[in-house]
């Protein structure tokens, strides 16, 4: 018997989006496979967030089709397979502690106003375990350094038993060594059957892990398969520097 190809995670066909009557997204057909760590990448303006918002169903698309686990998007209901991790300055989380903020990612999967289950807390237990934070549990999120955070919004999508993971610019804002470790973490996490679709400047620390680089020029996509050696060409004009987009600068917060 011959074995079928399984239904992709994500795909796209001819994606259409429109903001204010202009075309931010054109002809945009992508596919992220079960089990791929997949890059998306471009420069400023390209589109990438307003991909990402497409496919969470955040921003309407004029033209094309959406699929998330084989199923139409607005047919779509099974949220709590995906896991959405924004980027750390998009999060206002000030009193809260780790282990709370955890938490927050099983609420998909619980009643409401009910108290946690033991199946829950051994949920956020293993979640902290797998980002290395199992001892920051009681600590506030705020006082943190941004690579912990990261881990912390990388913990809460795990706690909700994601099997999609959604990371927009996990490295901004945090130096080479973090981003290494971040780099290892995502590693780990698609090595043990998570797919993810991680948005990026540079491919960096991820760039040997990576199955596929999907680039975005203008709200179009003009690259598809491995890390491009540079992607410099892929710029929106105008641009003052030639400034390639793998060698981007780095932040100094740890």
């Amino acid at each position: 018997m011959q074995l079928t190809d399984p239904v992709p995670v994500v795909r796209t066909e001819h994606l259409l989006v429109e903001l204010g009557g202009l075309p931010i997204l054109r002809e945009v057909s992508i596919e992220v496979g079960v089990g791929d760590l997949t890059a998306l990448m471009g420069g400023n303006g390209s589109g990438k967030t307003t991909l990402v918002r497409a496919l969470l169903g955040l921003t309407p698309h004029q033209g094309g089709r959406v699929e998330l686990f084989g199923t139409e998007l607005g047919r779509f209901t099974d949220w709590r397979r995906i896991g959405y991790v924004p980027q750390r300055g998009a999060v206002n989380i000030k009193q809260a502690t780790v282990a709370e903020v955890v938490t927050t990612g099983r609420l998909s999967l619980r009643r409401p106003f009910v108290p946690l289950n033991a199946a829950d807390k051994a949920r956020v237990a293993d979640a902290l375990e797998a980002v290395g934070l199992s001892d920051r549990s009681g600590q506030p999120f705020s006082e943190l350094s941004g690579g912990q955070q990261q881990r912390v919004l990388i913990a809460r999508a795990l706690a909700g038993q994601a099997e999609l993971l959604i990371l927009d610019e996990p490295f901004a804002g945090v130096d080479l060594k973090v981003q290494a470790s971040l780099a290892t973490l995502i590693g780990e996490l698609n090595a043990s059957g998570a797919t993810v679709l991680v948005v990026l400047h540079e491919t960096g620390a991820l760039e040997p892990l990576l199955g596929n680089c999907i680039v975005l020029r203008e709200g179009r996509v003009v690259h598809t398969g491995p890390p491009p050696a540079t992607t410099e060409r892929y710029h929106e004009p105008p641009h003052p520097h030639r400034q390639p987009l793998l060698a981007g600068p780095i932040g100094d917060e740890r």
